[in-house]
């Protein structure tokens, strides 16, 4: 599973990111300081990293040049989500794959992610074969069908309404 390691000192966001990436297939972990995190990406080796610039302690702009002079983190691609414009954060770091100005919109997250560390593709379905049944099985079955069909052909499900 790709793994992403989110950086920011707003917790509320760490989980937002972490619930909306991990229904696109990801392992989501997040710290809300660049130190635990540094300490983290040794353990996880995380295949992409989100980070926020402005934090306490360690703001990102350290992060990124502590990652990059690590042989083990060196080639890990970073995304910056930040509320500071973008010549800003490129003044004080360099490194990063993606700049994005919060808030963000999620497609725009995605969109970033899936370039730089694309989820593995799920696994297809293992079914196993139904039993066949007998031919008086099928033909009760279908008797007892027929009039549910004739009472129902009729009705919409509205089902657009919920995929639109």
């Amino acid at each position: 599973m790709t793994k992403i390691l989110v950086v920011d000192d707003q917790p509320t966001l760490i989980e937002l990111l972490s619930e909306f990436l991990g229904d696109e297939g990801y392992e989501v972990t997040g710290h809300t300081d660049g130190l635990t995190a540094l300490q983290q990406m040794l353990a996880v080796r995380p295949d992409l990293v989100i980070t926020d610039f402005s934090m306490p302690g360690m703001h990102g702009g350290a992060l990124l040049t502590a990652m990059r002079e690590n042989a083990y983190l060196c080639d890990t691609p970073v995304v910056v989500l930040s509320g500071r414009p973008e010549y800003e954060v490129d003044e004080a770091c360099e490194g990063y794959a993606v700049y994005l100005r919060k808030p963000a919109d999620p497609t725009d997250v995605l969109a970033a992610v899936r370039r730089l560390a694309p989820a593995p593709a799920p696994a297809a379905p293992t079914v196993a074969a139904a039993p066949a049944r007998p031919a008086r099985l099928r033909s009760d079955a279908d008797d007892l069908a027929a009039p549910l069909r004739q009472n129902t052909a009729g009705v919409s499900h509205g089902s657009a309404a919920y995929f639109a």
